[in-house]
Order: structure tokens, then sequence, then C-alpha cells
């Protein structure tokens, strides 16, 4: 697309299923959003892709399209899950990963209360949803209690920026051991401008290894923190309240948290 004059030349196909799902693209941005306002061929193009995935959600289930990516070895020593990845889905699925984060019917869970942090501020309007999959289909994870995995399932966490600019998940254990996973290194994940309400997915799906419960934490803020700060903030936490899970305090970092907690097959 020429930047120069963005009504010349139409949006290409994966940076308007990008920016349709909410994604900054640098100095593109502006220039993407003006021709879209612009022009009616792309708008309709938009519409287009609303379509598609309205029907995607109906005819392909959560478990489905994830089928087929590759699965972490099972048994691996805690120092090896330490290094996981998230499972990424095929290359060609990655363009409908990012429309479907807008579409995908969630429920969303309050932030974990705040102790003496007055470092962190409340937007209102942020909030996460876990979905759930396997063989059995998929659900929402709950939010009073540990959810129950069966072996094999995998989950996606999405979020409601609440007009939130940057995001870190990452997981920690009751052994633990904490593990990023959405950077898995650097600074925050920058967050799209779009809806502060609209539901997103990170584009990654993962499978929780071992036995015992694991804790899933979102952090939404308005400045970017270093992933590895993080990771000794959750450490430091855990180890604030002897390793109990159910008892740990909001991590010593800016912006709004949100926990969900699994019970390991």
């Amino acid at each position: 697309m020429n930047l120069a004059n963005p009504t010349t030349e139409h949006i290409g196909e994966l940076a308007l299923r990008r920016r349709r799902a909410g994604e900054a693209l640098g100095a593109d941005t502006a220039a993407i959003d003006a021709h879209a306002a612009a022009c009616p061929d792309c708008r309709a193009r938009i519409r287009a892709l609303d379509e598609e995935q309205r029907r995607f959600e109906q005819e392909i289930s959560f478990d489905r399209f994830a089928a087929g990516v590759e699965r972490a070895a099972r048994g691996a020593s805690k120092a090896q899950a330490a290094k996981r990845r998230p499972i990424l889905l095929h290359t060609w699925v990655a363009p409908m990963l990012a429309a479907a984060a807008c579409l995908v019917a969630v429920v969303t869970f309050a932030p974990r209360p705040v102790i003496n942090k007055p470092t962190v501020r409340s937007k209102g309007g942020a909030g996460i949803n876990v979905r759930v999959a396997g063989v059995d289909g998929q659900r929402n994870a709950r939010g009073d209690s540990p959810e129950p995995l069966v072996r094999g399932e995998r989950l996606r966490i999405g979020y409601q920026s609440g007009g939130h600019r940057y995001l870190i998940a990452l997981t920690i254990d009751d052994h633990g051991v904490v593990q990023a996973l959405s950077p898995e290194q650097g600074q925050s994940l920058a967050l799209g401008d779009g809806s502060e309400k609209a539901t997103r997915y990170l584009p990654g799906s993962w499978e929780l290894d071992g036995a015992g419960v694991e804790q899933i934490i979102v952090v939404m803020s308005d400045q970017a923190i270093d992933v590895a700060a993080a990771m000794r903030a959750a450490r430091a936490a855990y180890d604030k309240v002897g390793g109990n899970l159910a008892r740990m305090p909001s991590l010593d970092l800016p912006g709004e948290q949100f926990v969900r907690t699994f019970a390991k097959p």
C-alpha cells in the first residue's frame, strides 16, 4: 500500500487481518486505518472477514483447528519444561488466529485483589478469559476455583485490554517454577489500539505439563515491563507465602493482574 497516498492501493490480505484483530503495525497503522475508512472495497473485505470468522467459529471447534501441532514431549523434566514454548499453529492458520481474536464468546473475570500496592492502577474494563480444549470439546476455565485439566488439554489466553497498552503472560507452579508464555523474553507484548472491550486471543496455545497446581498470571499495564523482572516478581511472591499458591499476593509490578488456576492430572 502506498503510505503517502493510502487510498491508491488496497490493503494486503495479511495486513488487513492483523489490523482487524487490533494489532499495532507500527508506522503503517495510521495509513491502513485511513485507507480502510476511505475505501469501500476494503471495508467490504473486512465485512467478508467477519462473515468468514462467524462460519469458522460455528463449523470448526477449538481442538480441531488446534490439531496437528507439535505437542510438547510428555514426561519432560521441570528444567526442560521451563524452556517450554507456546504451541503455535501451522503457518496457514496464523491469519485465522488473528481474525478469531475478535469474535469468540468469552466470560470476563475480575482481577486479582491488589494488596498494599499503590503502583497498581485499575482502568476498569480489563479482563481475561482462558479457553480449555480437549477431546470432549472446549470450555471457559472457571474463575472461583482451580480448573481441573485432563491430560492433553490445551489452553488459549484471551484478554480485554481495558485501554492498557502492554501485556505479559506467565505461569508459576506449586514447585515455584516460573515460565514466561507471551512474550518469552524481552519486554511486554505491545497491544493494538482497537476496542478496549473487544476480546483478543494471544496467537498460541499451551499444554501445562507435569502434575499438581499451576497458575497463569496476566499483567496488563500502561508501560512496558521486562519479562525477566516479571518472572522474578512471581518467584518473590511465591517465596513470600512459603509456596502456597492460594495465598500468593499480587506481583510487585504496575498494572492490573489476572489469575487463572489449574489442577493438572
